[in-house]
């Protein structure tokens, strides 16, 4: 029965290793998409679905800008997912 306490104590200690660890990768992660979607906020002046509405009744091609859109929706959409796995690792811990 001590062997089994002891290998189920062990495995905590690693799921909390894991765990704590898993969010510290989070932290980075979060703090970059942050920067871009905040850095591309400021270069067009204004939050991303204003900007591709504008875009939408332009009707003119503008590759830069289209670029920076698809960049901007991934990171915009990473930056979520981040978000969502980081409230999950702290549920867990």
């Amino acid at each position: 029965m001590e062997i089994l306490a002891s290998s189920e104590n062990n495995t905590r200690k690693v799921q909390d290793v894991f765990l704590k660890h898993m969010i510290l990768q989070a932290f980075p992660k979060i703090s970059r998409y942050q920067a871009e979607c905040r850095l591309l906020e400021k270069k067009y002046g204004g939050p991303f679905d204003s900007i591709r509405q504008n875009k939408q009744r332009q009707g003119m091609e503008d590759f830069a800008l289209e670029d920076d859109l698809l960049d901007w929706e991934y990171a915009q959409a990473a930056l979520r997912w981040w978000q969502g796995q980081l409230q999950e690792f702290r549920n867990a811990a």
